[in-house]
């Protein structure tokens, strides 16, 4: 049986392989038929009689396929089962909740490996332990939940054009699906230069002024038709969303979509003055829109909405910003030359740009070796303390950037190299607080643009 990561897979959400020993077990404290399983830096809720060996770990908000589930009696909803006696405890959309049990959050989901096994009729051969995946031979078995977008009036024009071919080769690049450290913990030494920042919880943004193909006109066509050198690119500033790029010259196909207002486009002309040929910047957007609808929720991050104060349909986007309406936080530069060579800004570089500009950059809360951040010995299990130290000190409080009592999203450790490697690292408060977000159908302006 092949485990495989499927093309459009996001990284995660992916199952994973996992070996469990005798010491990644603890007594749940508030039940006597669960037990905790601690590993890659998350806590687990299992059944008592759980004994070490090798596992399927299925992540927080993924879904798990229908046949699985069904052929393991895992639905609350006992029709739904090979065997319609027996009950478990997921509900029909077959989402990983994270959930509390007992007054404790479990983050995930774990299988004995002898359970995929059962599934597939088939045994798995070799050193499979760490692999991670979502295929098994050509059946998906996992991918990320994601709520479907209510029908509106604008349902038909939503069209999710992701690329242009205005844009020329090499140019353009979206930010990398931002990896969960509990999956790649092994990449942070003791002696790498890292940064920590708060991971703020709003919508990415991407702004650049790249190297795009200009509409000629007929004698500029002619001239070409006689050989002679014609310049057929032009640096153009246009603006994306996390997976969208929203410029109507770059991509005509777009349009405004499920949401009342383009808040990316809005934003870019804040960032656009500061643009110089070749440069991206990848910033989060929080607060609210021109309406008065919150880009996320209640996270506000000091944003004000205040219709008494502001009629917002007159004023200009510079008034809006100056308002405190929305604002802009960036943590990623890049530049890139005509050949496509990307030179990535260092952390540092990053903030000296934005103070230099006046813009604003994601709170950074320690900038240093990872060695320095705690007195951890180097030489017994250094991964597993230095996590559990990060969670101690940065994770499960309120934020203090919010106006709103909401708990902190997470962190994101950057690793200061020639390239970008960053790493998030989400508390289970606001795991619980995703779930409940999810249960109620609210729509994560993030995930959906």
């Amino acid at each position: 049986m092949k485990l495989s990561v499927s093309k459009n897979a996001n990284i995660n959400y992916l199952a994973k392989i996992i070996e469990i020993n005798e010491s990644n077990f603890s007594p749940h404290p508030n039940a006597d038929k669960l037990k905790l399983v601690h590993i890659f830096g998350n806590t687990i809720s299992t059944g008592i009689d759980s004994q070490p060996g090798l596992y399927v770990y299925f992540p927080v908000e993924c879904v798990i396929d229908s046949e699985f589930l069904k052929f393991h009696n895992l639905y609350r909803d006992k029709t739904l089962n090979n065997n319609s006696e027996c009950g478990g405890f997921f509900e029909a959309k077959g989402r990983v909740r994270c959930v509390k049990l007992r007054g404790l959050a479990s983050e995930g989901f774990i299988m004995p490996l002898s359970a995929l096994e059962e599934f597939c009729a088939e045994s798995i051969e070799g050193d499979i332990t760490n692999t991670s995946f979502d295929t098994i031979g050509d059946k998906l078995l996992v991918w990320k939940y994601v709520i479907k977008l209510p029908p509106t009036k604008n349902s038909n024009k939503i069209v999710k054009a992701v690329w242009s071919d205005k844009i020329v080769e090499n140019q353009f690049r979206f930010h990398i699906d931002t990896p969960k450290l509990q999956d790649n913990l092994f990449k942070i030494n003791p002696e790498d230069l890292i940064q920590i920042t708060t991971k703020l919880h709003g919508t990415s943004l991407i702004c650049c002024k790249l190297n795009t193909y200009r509409k000629l006109n007929w004698f500029e066509k002619l001239l070409k038709r006689f050989k002679i050198n014609i310049k057929e690119t032009e640096y153009v500033s246009f603006c994306s969303s996390r997976k969208v790029i929203k410029s109507p010259e770059i991509n005509p196909n777009v349009q405004k979509g499920y949401y009342d207002y383009d808040i990316w486009t809005i934003a870019h002309q804040i960032v656009d003055p500061y643009l110089t040929k070749g440069m991206t910047i990848y910033a989060e957007i929080v607060g609210y829109q021109p309406n008065g609808k919150p880009i996320q929720g209640k996270y506000d991050y000091g944003c004000i909405y205040d219709p008494k104060k502001f009629d917002y349909t007159k004023l200009t986007v510079g008034e809006m910003y100056k308002a405190n309406l929305f604002n802009i936080y960036v943590y990623r530069i890049t530049l890139t030359n005509e050949d496509g060579k990307v030179y990535e800004f260092s952390a540092k570089q990053v903030q000296d740009w934005c103070n230099e500009n006046g813009l604003n950059v994601v709170p950074e809360v320690y900038y240093g070796r990872a060695k320095d951040l705690f007195d951890l010995s180097l030489e017994h299990h250094w991964h597993d303390n230095f996590i559990d130290a990060l969670r101690d000190k940065y994770l499960e409080k309120d934020s203090i950037y919010c106006n709103n009592k909401v708990p902190e999203e997470g962190i994101v450790i950057r690793r200061e190299t020639s390239t970008i490697d960053v790493y998030k690292f989400k508390s289970k408060r606001f795991l619980t607080h995703e779930t409940e977000e999810l249960d109620k159908g609210n729509v994560d302006i993030e995930t959906n643009q």
